[in-house]
């Protein structure tokens, strides 16, 4: 009988017990709920008392890639009277002297045909002449290209690279394509995260309209560590999470060490593309800083201040606008995208702009910043199929992704080794052509499948630049290791050779092919430029680049006119 009883009144009490539970949970959403709604009135609108919109139209809206074929002059020079109605590509490289490794960036990019890039030396270093005064140095040559330029206007494309650091491995047209992708989908990210508003049209008085809080317009490379600062600084702890899986590196995945299993989060300001509205604001802010901290890693420290303040105010936004009651579901649920700002007091300013559109690009589809990162690539032919199924396995991936050509490189990007288009009546550039020197492969058996691209086995993405700021010896071998490495002098002369009527784009208005501008507007030519390290660059036999064009002979006197060293087997 105690038995049937207890039986019998079981059910009961797990349904009132449930109801109980139930009741509870529904009256601490509901006190969730007016906590939240009490709460509005005592925080302040981050988004409205700290300036946040931008100056400039969505990079994302850009038509850098519109195709314009003015008439140009043989040494590349633009027509005084030239009006160029779509917005610009410009390449700074901010570099303390010549160097090897500073050709070699400027090689690449203009072998992929970038636009002539702009050199900002701040000089090398002495007695009354220090780090800190370099870095000062090319910090106020940046600002001053961005505002003071007469060829730059504000909605530009900006691509600022590390002068010595920078390898550049995919055309400009898939650059600007993955930014201008990233930004649109990140954008679409950061509309639901952190809603929308509604401001006065700062063109029409008295007219409001609708516009999203938050948005993405400059992106920088993603780094695995967060330097200077120690991974619990407060600007370290406050920036978003990795988009990466949580596992992509296995069980280590962001458990410190030597932070090479962390997934990048952090800013890596040695390559950064942007409008030139908004790098503008950006550099300024770093520029105030830098003035003002004066220890040897002020600059790196200016970004992790300024990406972390940004997102700082950003979490704190989103706070004030969620309800208590959601925020708690999700974090039971396991699906909350909050960033960790607890315990996290940052002093802020009033009227302050801590707003940049600062995002990282977390999966290398544009930067890939080499330090801690120098086991995630290999060097891949994707007609390789052997190769390309085994080397997520070989690295351990353990959610592995269908490596296989990116569609922008296979069929929206011109095989690297065609020859330029002529118009009736143009003639050739120097340096002429000569076909030992400017042998290229036949482009219908060599295209982009059958090149050793730098690949990221984690992401599956091949990036566009290479921020190689690892270890010494790896940058250098990065290099040789480069697809264009066995043709990179014939490719170089192709692009000085090519006449930008045919088929080129109009990049900026400065014109200019075959060499470099200065801050101050000067021209320098490649060879005047790079002279000297021909053999750092060139795996080849030629020896100066005014030479190139001349006959080779060994020991006994024979010709031996274009026997390279290397084989150009592809």
């Amino acid at each position: 009988m105690p038995l049937h009883c207890a039986s019998f009144h079981r059910p009961r009490t797990r349904i009132l017990r449930i109801f109980c539970l139930a009741a509870v949970a529904g009256l601490g959403l509901i006190w969730l709920s007016l906590r939240s709604f009490d709460q509005d009135d005592q925080i302040p609108n981050f988004w409205a008392d700290y300036p946040s919109l931008p100056f400039s139209s969505p990079p994302e809206q850009s038509q850098v890639l519109t195709p314009e074929l003015p008439s140009v002059g043989e040494n590349g020079t633009l027509p005084n009277n030239l009006l160029k109605s779509n917005p610009s590509l410009h390449i700074l490289m901010p570099a303390r002297a010549k160097s090897q490794d500073l050709c070699r960036s400027i090689a690449s990019a203009m072998l992929l045909n970038y636009p002539p890039p702009t050199i900002i030396q701040s000089g090398n270093l002495s007695s009354s002449y220090t780090l800190h005064d370099a870095v000062l140095s090319q910090i106020r040559g940046i600002v001053s290209f961005l505002e003071g330029n007469k060829h730059v206007n504000q909605s530009d494309l900006v691509l600022i690279v590390d002068g010595a650091d920078a390898i550049f491995q995919l055309p400009p047209e898939v650059l600007i394509r993955r930014f201008q992708r990233l930004v649109w989908t990140n954008n679409e990210k950061l509309r639901k995260k952190y809603g929308i508003a509604v401001t006065e049209d700062q063109g029409q008085e008295g007219v409001q309209k609708t516009v999203q809080k938050y948005s993405q317009r400059v992106v920088f490379a993603a780094s695995k560590q967060c330097l200077p600062s120690s991974f619990d600084d407060v600007v370290c702890t406050t920036v978003p999470r990795s988009s990466l899986p949580p596992d992509i590196y296995g069980p280590e995945t962001d458990i410190q060490g030597d932070g090479r299993r962390n997934r990048p989060r952090w800013l890596d300001p040695g390559v950064v593309m942007g409008q030139a509205a908004d790098l503008k604001l950006i550099y300024e802010r770093i520029l105030e800083y830098v003035t003002l901290n004066q220890n040897i890693n002020a600059y790196e420290r200016a970004f992790a201040q300024i990406y972390g303040r940004q997102e700082y105010v950003r979490e704190l936004e989103r706070r004030r606008t969620t309800s208590l009651w959601k925020e708690w579901l999700w974090n039971i649920i396991g699906i909350s995208d909050a960033s960790n700002i607890t315990n996290v007091y940052l002093s802020l300013q009033p009227g302050k702009r801590y707003e940049f559109g600062i995002g990282l690009d977390f999966e290398s589809q544009l930067f890939f910043a080499m330090n801690g990162s120098e086991s995630d690539v290999e060097w891949i032919k994707y007609n390789d199929v052997e190769r390309v199924l085994g080397v997520q396995s070989e690295h351990g991936v353990p959610r592995e992704r269908r490596l296989t050509l990116p569609v922008d490189l296979e069929q929206n990007t011109q095989n690297p080794f065609m020859q330029p288009l002529w118009r009736a009546g143009e003639t050739a550039k120097p340096p002429y052509y000569n076909r030992t020197v400017d042998f290229l492969p036949d482009p219908k058996r060599a295209d982009w499948h059958s090149l050793p691209l730098m690949t990221n086995v984690h992401t599956a993405s091949i990036p566009a630049v290479i921020h190689a700021n690892g270890y010494v010896s790896f940058r250098d071998s990065c290099w040789w290791k480069m697809w264009y490495r066995p043709w990179s002098r014939a490719l170089l002369r192709k692009y000085m050779q090519s006449p930008l009527s045919g088929g080129g784009i109009l990049w900026n208005m400065r014109g200019g092919t075959g060499g470099v501008w200065t801050i101050n507007d000067q021209w320098f030519k490649f060879e005047e430029f790079c002279g000297g390290y021909e053999t750092k660059l060139f795996d080849d036999r030629w020896v100066s680049w005014d030479e190139d064009g001349k006959p080779i002979y060994n020991q006994w006197g024979n010709l031996i006119a274009g026997a390279l060293k290397s084989s150009r087997n592809v």
